[in-house]
């Protein structure tokens, strides 16, 4: 497996949009490697925080990834070439694991990213680039990050995008009784994760909500005394009420814009623009507007950066599972390329003996990894052992 990656320790919100890719123009990208017959499978992962791609094919796989990618992002080669970051199998296996157990986060051990993972994973299966290698490798991912998630403490600190932005929004309006809060995505991932730690954290907010649908089936959080559903058409009409404007969506073009904010504010107080998405969908200029405040995505990376000591300890623990994870990785990958490329020798070893291949390894190990084989011979005659008795 290969990987490249662009992600936010290489490049700023501002720049590292410039490569992400929206749905259609991933499923562009998928039509044209499907063209390539040293590619047999892709997976793109696009998120606020990074935009990687993870493929399988001939040793001329990543050349060509690079290429199709900078074909829909023209003009962007020096700022490509210049940040990007490149794996390889044993190297991109432990790099999936790194990101999907939080390691590689902003936010240290968030969970959000295994869910963008399986997404990802889905998606390209929707679209017959999922090959048997990325199946496999992704598959392992999934698995290890529940591991992770029931075995260490890395995951369950509380510390992600959501509670950072949960911190940042009531941290603004700590001297409001009752804040108010215009929230638009609110039908996606990330802003039912937002709407939902913002409510458990305050009992008092009041939460307007814009969804594009007029039926209101299909909304994670009924109509109640804390959150109101709107049309997207009317989020101009709460922008004055709203003392924090949040937009989370994935929407091509601005959701809101400085000319048109001015006309609707009418009361003096300071509110602030939170821009989550990528690419960033509120305009700029609203931060030059009387008593607006604007932040996006970096100004999240930087609380994380503080929060991030905390989970340190952990993060060395799980390090050392991943480095465990990656080697059977590659060991379950190395057995399966043997069983289907080598027919013959699989025939010739089921006619041998165990005795005899034990003699083998003895000449052709050195003797700590011999003893390991011992080892687990007995204990796997000790298990055979106890399940018969049973």
């Amino acid at each position: 497996m290969y990987c490249i990656s662009i992600n936010y320790k290489q490049l700023k919100t501002e720049s590292r949009e410039a490569f992400s890719m929206q749905e259609k123009e991933q499923e562009a990208f998928f039509s044209r490697i499907q063209k390539e017959v040293s590619i047999d499978g892709v997976i793109l992962l696009m998120t606020c925080n990074r935009c990687e791609i993870y493929a399988a094919g001939s040793k001329d796989t990543m050349s060509v990834i690079e290429r199709i990618w900078l074909a829909q992002k023209p003009g962007k080669e020096e700022l490509f070439y210049e940040h990007i970051m490149r794996y390889e199998k044993e190297n991109a296996i432990r790099h999936l694991y790194r990101v999907i157990c939080g390691l590689d986060s902003a936010v240290l051990g968030e969970v959000e990213i295994i869910h963008q993972i399986k997404a990802a994973y889905l998606f390209s299966k929707a679209h017959d680039m999922l090959d048997p290698t990325l199946h496999i490798i992704f598959q392992g991912a999934l698995h290890l990050a529940k591991e992770i998630a029931s075995q260490y403490q890395l995951t369950k600190l509380p510390v992600s995008v959501g509670t950072l932005t949960t911190g940042a929004v009531l941290s603004f309006c700590q001297e409001k009784k009752e804040p108010h809060i215009l929230l638009v995505g609110a039908r996606g991932e990330m802003g039912n994760i937002i709407m939902k730690d913002i409510v458990d954290a305050c009992q008092t907010v009041q939460i307007v909500a814009t969804t594009r649908k007029h039926h209101r089936q299909g909304l994670a959080f009924a109509d109640t005394k804390q959150i109101r559903w709107v049309h997207y058409e009317e989020r101009y009409d709460y922008v004055d009420w709203a003392d924090v404007v949040i937009s989370a969506t994935n929407s091509p073009h601005y959701t809101f814009v400085a000319s048109k904010v001015q006309k609707y504010l009418k009361e003096s107080k300071m509110r602030l623009f939170l821009d989550l998405a990528v690419p960033r969908d509120i305009e700029e200029e609203i931060g030059t507007l009387s008593d607006c405040v604007i932040e996006n995505m970096d100004y999240i990376e930087s609380l994380a950066k503080h929060n991030n000591q905390k989970k340190l300890s952990e993060a060395k623990k799980v390090e050392l599972y991943i480095q465990e994870k990656t080697d059977e990785m590659e060991k379950t990958l190395l057995m399966r390329d043997f069983y289907a490329k080598k027919k013959e020798q699989t025939a010739w070893l089921q006619d041998k003996s165990a005795s005899w291949l034990l003699y083998r390894l003895k000449d052709h190990v050195d003797h700590n990894c011999f003893a390991q084989i011992l080892d687990v011979i007995g204990t796997a005659q000790e298990q055979s052992t106890e399940r018969k008795e049973l």
